[in-house]
């Protein structure tokens, strides 16, 4: 276990060949390569249907490159990232053998690991040094207070307040997406300790409506509340001048706070079946997310020198869309986002499942859950390991809901031991 954890606490450093590649990566595909015999053997259903669907991603990118005459080196590239990806998740489930004490001290080993790169050097996103705890180190910092709850069932008295911590240190710091999954979390273990079940949830059809209405009214209470606080002027300086270019943007704060999103959309609905390809460009999608882009900006002045500098350091990129499920769409068409629909309906099933589990579990549960629904449609990606570990905890939770949920109730088995002791005594009788 020990190995696991400083195999994870220095995943940072990387190389360059044809793309970025972690050292740590090429130790996983070594000990994939030697134990090609036996890494699929033990692996749980929701990872034989993952594995799959995302080679079918892949598979939907060459078809995409070669219609849109992209490059041969960008196809290479992108399509290895989901090859690799798919070594990692399997390597990383055959190591960790279904036991989460081994997951643990993966994750706690992976927590440490946004410390490390942020000492070392070796950047997760290339203005990391000047923004750390809002691009990765805030989300790892809470992540391991979850795991630390996990660590002691006693904690789970207090689990909910240092949620609710971590939540207004997120606040504080400017990491707005993962204050509001932090308070979700708390919101979700406080109901459990008063009102929680010692067993999951069965779902059923009303109980996934009646979460999913709640769901929807507290994004819209949320979102209001965002905007009643920016008008009242609450947040810090730094985030509340965002906050204040947002709100007062022509496309709303939706749109200006995720314009790349916004402009992935208008590509999606341009060419929804095979998409632009790996190394795509449209000068009509372009322009609008350039304005969206700089309409955070128009405050500041010199709406010009933005926009100039702002089209010429990511032209190169592709069309631009901050997200995994949106990304894939736009680059490979509809068939690549199946894989990441499949992960999504995995993080809802385990949230919605362990939403009144009163278990040491239940925070780890619901904020991986949350904070990878967020990522899958407003992040870019994949971070090959970073979506490995999720999946890795979310499945593992998922067969454990699933073996906790077919179990006889308590009563219903004190009652059988008491018919078989009655038995036992009749019959010495």
């Amino acid at each position: 276990m020990i190995a696991l954890f400083g195999m994870m606490a220095i995943y940072g450093p990387s190389f360059e060949l044809g793309g970025q590649f972690r050292y740590i990566e090429v130790l996983l595909v070594a000990i994939f390569i030697l134990s090609i015999n036996t890494v699929f053997r033990d692996l749980d259903s929701i990872t034989r249907l993952l594995i799959p669907l995302f080679l079918l991603t892949a598979i939907s990118q060459i078809i995409s490159d070669l219609y849109n005459n992209v490059p041969l080196g960008s196809t290479i590239g992108r399509v290895g990232t989901f090859v690799l990806f798919v070594i990692v998740l399997v390597t990383v489930k055959r190591l960790a053998n279904n036991d989460f004490g081994r997951m643990r001290w993966m994750l706690f080993g992976y927590a440490l690991s946004w410390v490390f790169i942020y000492f070392v050097g070796t950047d997760a996103a290339p203005n990391y040094p000047d923004s750390p705890w809002r691009l990765g180190l805030g989300w790892a910092a809470t992540m391991a207070v979850c795991l630390v709850i996990t660590l002691q069932p006693r904690l789970n008295i207090v689990s909910g307040l240092l949620l609710l911590g971590m939540s207004l240190v997120h606040i504080i710091l400017g990491s707005r997406s993962i204050a509001i999954f932090a308070l979700f979390a708390s919101a979700v273990t406080f109901w459990t300790i008063f009102s929680g079940a010692d067993r999951p949830a069965t779902l059923q059809w009303r109980k996934i409506a009646t979460v999913s209405v709640i769901l929807i009214f507290g994004i819209v209470l949320g979102y209001q509340a965002l905007l009643s606080a920016t008008e009242k002027s609450l947040f810090p300086d730094e985030v509340q001048q965002r906050m204040q270019a947002q709100v007062s943007s022509p496309y709303g704060l939706a749109a200006t706070s995720r314009p790349e999103t916004a402009a992935a959309l208008k590509a999606i609905a341009k060419r929804p079946i095979i998409g632009f390809g790996s190394k795509a460009y449209d000068n009509e999608i372009w322009g609008y997310y350039i304005d969206v882009l700089n309409s955070n900006y128009l405050s500041y002045g010199n709406y010009t020198a933005i926009y100039k500098d702002s089209f010429y350091q990511e032209w190169d990129a592709g069309l631009p869309s901050h997200s995994h499920l949106f990304g894939a769409w736009v680059d490979a068409g509809f068939f690549a986002i199946l894989s990441w629909l499949a992960v999504l309906v995995l993080a809802f099933y385990a949230i919605l499942s362990s939403i009144t589990w009163r278990n040491t579990l239940t925070p780890l549960i619901i904020f991986i859950g949350s904070t990878t629904i967020w990522d899958v449609l407003f992040s870019p990606g994949p971070h090959r390991m970073d979506m490995a570990l999720r999946i890795m905890i979310l499945t593992y939770a998922v067969q454990l809901i699933r073996n906790q949920s077919v179990q006889p109730p308590v009563a219903h088995t004190r009652h059988r031991k008491r018919v078989r002791s009655y038995r036992k005594s009749f019959h010495r009788r």
